[in-house]
């Protein structure tokens, strides 16, 4: 039996009507995403990699073609998908324990376990001494590991990420892919990246998506080596083989 795919994007488009006219923003696009397989997106500012992200969500309609979750049509937001934005919208007024409990509370999945889980994570993330401070005493780097420990506490079978790091400076920024890389293989979550960082990109994923100027189309896709998909996000830039696909995806982002 062929194994189901944990995103399937069938010939699908995005057009935004206006007051004047119609704007067609995405596609068609067909992309499948294996279980545990992680995709990144990149490509120009305006092209429709956000709205991708949110179609994928359940969070607009497709305008025509079909988008499907484990074999199960989108018809809406998905409690089996957890997503992060580039803010981290946490609360000032919750400590950092109340915060990330605020998905399993809007789920209704809050429990003894679920937050055993959720502060496991914490310490994961090496925030376990600061559980009970409020955002507003923490960096700029620490309120995103908090962010991901939010998303990642509802324990999501596919991970959507809008830009998470683009806010942070880079020393953070290798922090939390070392540490997203490792909690994603280790639970084995299908992930979809949103990113303008190629070094990002290049370090985290299987497989590469290129989209077109808007409307957005897939131009390309790379697949990484192997040897790149399974290095620590930090040792895969120092590959050989890293600088080559740099180049390669610099020249087709460079295309008009």
């Amino acid at each position: 039996m062929t194994p189901i795919d944990a995103i399937e994007i069938d010939h699908v488009t995005k057009t935004y009507l206006t007051r004047q006219d119609e704007r067609h923003a995405l596609g068609p696009i067909t992309l499948h995403v294996a279980p545990g397989e992680m995709v990144a997106v990149v490509g120009p500012s305006g092209c429709g990699k956000s709205t991708l992200l949110s179609l994928i969500a359940g969070l607009m309609p497709v305008t025509s073609g079909e988008i499907r979750l484990f074999g199960e049509p989108v018809k809406g937001p998905s409690p089996r998908i957890g997503y992060m934005l580039q803010r981290d919208g946490l609360l000032e007024w919750r400590t950092v324990e109340e915060n990330i409990a605020l998905g399993l509370e809007i789920r209704g999945k809050k429990s003894l376990k679920t937050l055993e889980h959720a502060r496991y994570l914490l310490g994961e993330m090496g925030l376990g001494s600061v559980m009970h401070h409020y955002p507003s005493q923490l960096s700029g780097g620490m309120r995103q590991r908090v962010a991901l420990v939010r998303t990642m506490a509802v324990q999501p079978d596919i991970l959507l990420l809008d830009e998470p790091f683009s806010a942070v400076d880079y020393q953070n920024k290798l922090h939390l892919e070392r540490l997203l890389a490792s909690i994603r293989r280790q639970h084995k979550i299908t992930t979809v990246l949103i990113t303008h960082d190629l070094e990002e990109a290049l370090a985290l994923a299987d497989r590469i998506v290129v989209l077109s100027r808007r409307p957005g189309r897939i131009r390309r896709m790379i697949t990484l080596p192997e040897e790149v998909r399974r290095a620590d996000p930090l040792e895969a830039r120092s590959h050989p083989l890293f600088r080559s696909r740099f180049n390669e995806l610099w020249k087709e982002l460079e295309q008009p």
